[in-house]
């Protein structure tokens, strides 16, 4: 096979060597002309010889352009490509300011809290000096109990109606004057001289207030139950409201609810059933 392709080079080249010896001679013989239709003669009959056509040349001595199909997808390929890197970037920058923002909220957290610390801290101190100031408070009370004499009334027994009223308006002066330890006796020795009085269910209903103002609830809760047992009273709605402060007051949120719901079934008409309401909202 290598021998054949070497005799058909050879044979190939002594033609050329021969058209070439030929055009050469027919050149001398016409001196001075230059003749390009012998030249591309020449080669066109290589190229015969070779088995390559005129148009297969042209096309080897020319590249082919690219389809137009392939040239625009190539620019889309481009422009997606651009896309995606401008798509990444704005993530990228959106994530960032997201990652800032959180930031930004975890200091003003911390701030806050750190506030409400401060603020719940001066409170307490607040408290405690209230309630320092209660206890001094009640301590003079108690001497003041102590070292006081008790005021004389008339002795146990039928009293007339303006004598039990006078010392009716005492005793609810001394209790305007926060002088309760005054207010009580005076209520409680009325109470002695007479349970069927006017009078009397008011008594009874201010013996529980004197106790309440002195945070002696458990016998308040008595004294408003006992207001309840007048037949007649004009204190009951009264008393039944400050049944259920008595129950808040030593931290008894359920008896509290009990005793207003019952002020608002046996008293719906009265003011106080609203205040009640009230506070049931925030209990």
């Amino acid at each position: 096979m290598r021998s054949k392709t070497f005799i058909f080079l050879i044979f190939i080249f002594s033609m050329f060597f021969v058209l070439h010896c030929a055009g050469t001679k027919k050149k001398s013989a016409e001196p001075g002309s230059t003749s390009k239709k012998d030249q591309q003669k020449d080669l066109d009959d290589i190229e015969a010889l070779l088995g390559i056509s005129p148009a297969e040349s042209q096309q080897t001595a020319k590249p082919k352009p690219a389809p137009r199909a392939n040239q625009e997808k190539l620019k889309l390929l481009d422009t997606n490509e651009i896309n995606q890197k401008q798509s990444n970037s704005s993530a990228s920058t959106a994530m960032a300011r997201q990652q800032i923002q959180k930031e930004d909220n975890a200091k003003k957290y911390e701030q806050q809290v750190q506030k409400l610390k401060k603020q719940l801290q001066q409170k307490d101190k607040q408290i405690a000096q209230l309630n320092a100031l209660v206890d001094e408070q009640n301590a003079e009370i108690n001497k003041l109990s102590t070292s006081r004499p008790a005021p004389s009334y008339s002795a146990v027994g039928a009293i007339s109606q303006d004598d039990y009223k006078n010392q009716y308006d005492q005793a609810r002066a001394a209790f305007e004057a926060r002088d309760y330890q005054t207010a009580l006796q005076t209520f409680q020795a009325l109470l002695a001289t007479s349970t069927t009085n006017s009078l009397s269910d008011n008594a009874q209903y201010w013996i529980g207030e004197c106790h309440y103002a002195l945070r002696q609830y458990d016998a308040a809760i008595i004294d408003f139950e006992k207001v309840l047992t007048f037949p007649r009273s004009n204190k009951k709605a009264d008393a039944q409201f400050k049944l259920g402060l008595c129950y808040i007051r030593k931290g008894q949120k359920d008896k509290a609810i009990e005793e207003f719901n019952r002020l608002q079934e046996d008293f719906p008409n009265s003011p106080y059933t609203t205040r009640a309401r009230a506070i049931m909202a925030k209990l």
